[in-house]
């Protein structure tokens, strides 16, 4: 099956909303179609450990987000970003806060997204060039998953 780029961020938008907003439908199979029809992006695996983690299951949510940021996947940044938010959620601040220096100077939603949870920042980080800023609007982290090269 081929489906565009402007259908997959739909998806990845979909998913993600469905996660921020609590949504209590199965989104699995979303990120496990993300995952297998965008395989060089780590866009559907972060969605699938940010499942994870809305059960509690932190300790398979951090060894999944560790496998990413060991690997040659796109959105490594946001994976590790998100790997300092499970560990905030296990007390584990010291090595949220290592995951947060570590993408000190990356920019991005990543960098911002970190920096905001560990340090209290009060605004994230502003989008990159062309990522809506001509009309105010700020695009969704997840887009930012699959725009460019996110190592």
């Amino acid at each position: 099956m081929q489906i565009d780029r402007a259908d997959m961020k739909l998806m990845i938008e979909a998913g993600y909303s469905g996660l921020m907003r609590g949504i209590d439908t199965d989104l699995k199979p979303i990120f496990d179609a993300i995952a297998e029809w965008m395989p060089q992006y780590a866009a559907g695996p972060i969605g699938q450990a940010l499942l994870l983690m809305t059960r509690g299951e932190f300790a398979e949510a951090d060894r999944r987000l560790t496998e990413i940021i060991g690997s040659a996947l796109q959105g490594r940044d946001e994976a590790r970003a998100v790997l300092a938010m499970c560990k905030t959620l296990q007390n584990e601040h010291e090595q949220a806060r290592q995951l947060a220096e570590q993408l000190q100077g990356t920019g991005g939603y990543a960098e911002g997204f970190a920096d905001a949870l560990v340090n209290g920042g009060d605004e994230m980080a502003p989008p990159p060039a062309g990522g809506g800023a001509e009309t105010g609007a700020k695009p969704q982290a997840p887009v930012a998953l699959v725009s460019g090269d996110h190592s």
